[in-house]
């Protein structure tokens, strides 16, 4: 019965939009039936538009694997800004001079905490946005110049008020708090409160998004005056054609201070779920760090998912999902696919978790923690957290019976509690990867070769100087299976790098040349063992995971670390971390 209504409104929605962009133009005041008609199918439409959204994230929420999109995730290769970054901030990050070109990519996820709240209405979604400028092209160790991390608490209301044509499809009430994670001079951050509207009519898309800034001690306000530039509220207008294409202008301003800021996004169809992505920025805002220098900036890339249903490329149906499964007889296989064909969800490469209270019990580096810009000292006890994804790029290449993907790995280690230090970011690690999945065909002992991944991944901490840490490998990673047991090994080979590039020479010794995962799941519950070292030089350590059901797609998460390489600034140093918070899938299935 679902699906059935689910594709009723994805035919009622392209019909819809198809009709209106073909149609004969009427007389603004003409009162006709035609003209009725199409009011009634505008005001259908935008209800079937919120009635999509609503299923996209049910389907989203009962896939294990499946991770909803919130805002736009995408990532611009070429993003040139015409005025090039502050000398001195980046100097605070660098010697040397800052680039006209940077990378600049953005993550944005939601996770469903609670579902109706209030009646028949109401969801909860804990909410995460993150986007970073990298001096990829910069010679002086490719920094990462600025990230902004943007955590979010929303209640989401579904609406069908009409008006004028237009239809109130959603709005939301929440709580923003947005940093860049630095210390000393370098730290930004506030905290707003909003209340968001979407209105809907036909192809075009409005949001309202009006905020009120928490007000902060003086003397713990990084940035007194950026509602000066920033202004109190961010309007959006969207136009979205029947082929997939988007077109949205963001704008934001302080009318009184004569301070305005535009972003222009266009986004269309390339292949399977990857979108082409051209943005074009121009004013105050773009990043915390430069929220007060005027930014214009062109960039050019791609992004993984479209912002409204009518830029979704065609309808989903579960009928389809199916038939896209046939001949899979390993569950993940199964879910992956499920998801694939689901526009506004990423499916989940390693564990998604966060860990409010992680405490290590090994002496803290204070070395490496009086480089970051801070005089305090650093706190054994950090907030840790893990964000890992991947897109399906292509089915089958060069007919290979297998899958590409694309995906990304953070870990970050944020002293959230460290007040002295401005609670700054004590070390991120940023992994991309590129890998083929082969499907496997054995079974040994009672063993299935699920399948086996072959692939290249680059692992750095986007760091400077004496902090910086990169290294680049090839490996090959086994899954097996075994009723409720699960096995995997991952071998590498390091790609070899000069001397005067290498920051990290003896990584293997610590590290050593592969890791393997033991795992047992029963009934929700999952417990693995990762192990990992070089035991030639006596340096193994262990990762325990434990997760157990709590409500919908939420687990509870245990973590204990004994050992090296937990971040790439600790490769070298004992960590003994045992962590308590949430984990958003399973490692295995």
């Amino acid at each position: 019965m679902t699906s059935l209504l689910f594709r009723k409104h994805s035919f009622t929605l392209l019909t819809s939009v198809a009709a209106l962009l073909t149609g004969s133009a009427t007389s603004a005041h003409a009162q006709s039936a035609t003209d009725i008609q199409k009011d009634a199918a505008l005001k259908q439409q935008a209800t079937d538009t919120s009635a999509l959204s609503r299923y996209y994230d049910r389907t989203a929420d009962s896939n294990p694997l499946a991770i909803s999109t919130y805002r736009r995730n995408y990532i611009l290769p070429i993003a040139y800004d015409t005025n090039l970054p502050n000398q001195r901030q980046f100097n605070e990050v660098v010697a040397g001079s800052p680039d006209h070109n940077e990378l600049k990519y953005q993550i944005s996820l939601k996770v469903n905490l609670a579902e109706d709240m209030f009646g028949d209405n109401g969801d909860l979604f804990l909410a995460y946005t993150q986007y970073s400028l990298w001096q990829a092209y910069n010679k002086h160790s490719a920094p990462f110049r600025e990230t902004n991390y943007e955590p979010e608490l929303f209640l989401r209301f579904d609406n069908d008020t009409h008006l004028y044509g237009w239809t109130n499809t959603f709005n939301r009430v929440g709580l923003i708090h947005q940093s860049n994670g630095r210390g000393g001079d370098l730290s930004r951050s506030w905290n707003r409160l909003y209340v968001e509207s979407i209105l809907q009519r036909g192809p075009w898309t409005l949001s309202l998004m009006p905020w009120y800034r928490l007000p902060e001690p003086n003397m713990k306000d990084d940035n007194p005056d950026i509602e000066k530039y920033l202004g109190y509220g961010d309007f959006t207008v969207m136009y979205t054609t029947a082929q997939g294409h988007e077109i949205s202008m963001l704008t934001r301003a302080n009318p009184v201070k004569g301070r305005y800021s535009q972003q222009l996004d266009y986004a269309f169809p390339l292949f399977g779920r990857v979108r082409g992505y051209v943005q074009y920025y121009h004013g105050y805002g773009e990043t915390l760090i430069d929220y007060n220098r005027r930014v214009n900036r062109i960039g050019l890339g791609f992004s993984f998912n479209p912002l409204v249903p009518g830029a979704a490329g065609g309808s989903f149906s579960e009928q389809t999902a199916e038939e896209t499964t046939i001949g899979w007889n390993d569950h993940r296989n199964v879910f992956e696919r499920l998801n694939d064909a689901n526009p506004f969800a990423l499916s989940s490469y390693r564990r998604n978790y966060i860990l409010p209270l992680s405490y290590n019990s090994a002496p803290m580096n204070r070395e490496h923690f009086d480089q970051l810009g801070s005089d305090a000292s650093p706190d054994s006890t950090e907030n840790k957290f893990q964000i890992s994804l991947k897109a399906h790029l292509w089915s089958s290449p060069f007919g290979i019976d297998g899958d590409l993907y694309g995906a990304y790995t953070q870990t970050s280690w944020w002293q959230a509690y460290n007040r002295q230090a401005s609670s700054l970011f004590r070390e991120t690690n940023y992994e991309p990867t590129v890998f083929l999945s082969l499907n496997g065909k054995r079974t040994l002992w009672g063993w299935k070769n699920t399948h086996n991944d072959i692939g290249f991944v680059h692992q750095s901490n986007g760091r400077a100087d004496e902090l910086s840490r990169s290294w680049n490998r090839i490996f090959l990673e086994s899954h097996f299976r075994n009723g409720n047991w699960h096995f995997k090994v991952r071998p590498w080979w390091r790609v070899p790098e000069s001397r005067y590039d290498d920051d990290n020479p003896n990584i293997e010794h610590y590290l050593g040349y592969a890791d393997a995962t033991l795992g047992y799941s029963r009934n929700e519950q999952e417990v693995t063992w990762t192990l990992r070292g070089n035991p030639m030089q006596g340096t193994i350590s262990h990762q325990i995971d434990y997760s157990f059901p709590m409500w919908h797609k939420i687990h509870g998460y245990l973590q204990y670390y004994n050992g090296y390489g937990e971040s790439m600034v600790d490769y070298d140093q004992r960590i003994n971390r045992i962590g308590i918070g949430l984990s958003f899938n399973p490692e295995f299935l």
